[in-house]
């Protein structure tokens, strides 16, 4: 075979691989249409079925915003209103803790100044009616220990008696 020949058919060769890359370049290009037809039938039937979801999403949000509004609103007032009354029941709590210290303070006192009286009366008393009372009992006793021995019979034992005794001792 000749050089020309060879090249011919070289060139044949090369002519038939470029028209097959060509021929699977084109399907490929078919083929990637076919997928872009159906990316965009998927993508019209998503946006179909999630418009309506969206829509309706954005409508609730915007339905809520003035009630959710309307609620923060009304739990920043009910802050305040239960700080405030915290504050109150606070003062409160402190003025009848400071009034109820001060009763007791007072309480204290007036026990304490009826101890020292009825401790006083009691040394009074002693002083005034039992100490007189015990004296006059002292006296008493001692008139009728006089008495006694005034007017009691008593003999003193004489020698016999004692010298008996002791013999009965023994």
């Amino acid at each position: 075979m000749s050089q020309s020949t060879l090249l011919v058919v070289i060139l044949l060769l090369v002519a038939l691989a470029i028209m097959m890359q060509a021929g699977a370049m084109v399907g490929t290009w078919l083929y990637i249409q076919r997928i872009h037809r159906q990316m965009e039938g998927i993508r019209a039937e998503v946006r179909e079925r999630f418009e309506p979801l969206t829509q309706s999403f954005a409508e609730i949000l915007s339905d809520t915003r003035e009630p959710v509004r309307a609620i923060t609103v009304n739990l920043a007032e009910i802050s305040r209103m239960l700080r405030d009354r915290a504050g109150q029941v606070d003062e409160v709590v402190t003025e009848i803790l400071e009034r109820s210290r001060l009763q007791i303070i007072r309480v204290d006192q007036m026990v304490t100044d009826v101890l020292q009286k009825v401790a006083g009366t009691a040394d009074a008393v002693e002083r005034q009616v039992i100490g007189p009372v015990q004296e006059i009992s002292a006296l008493i006793k001692g008139v009728r220990s006089g008495f006694d021995f005034l007017f009691s019979r008593k003999r003193s034992p004489g020698v016999t008696e004692v010298a008996q005794d002791e013999q009965l001792f023994i």
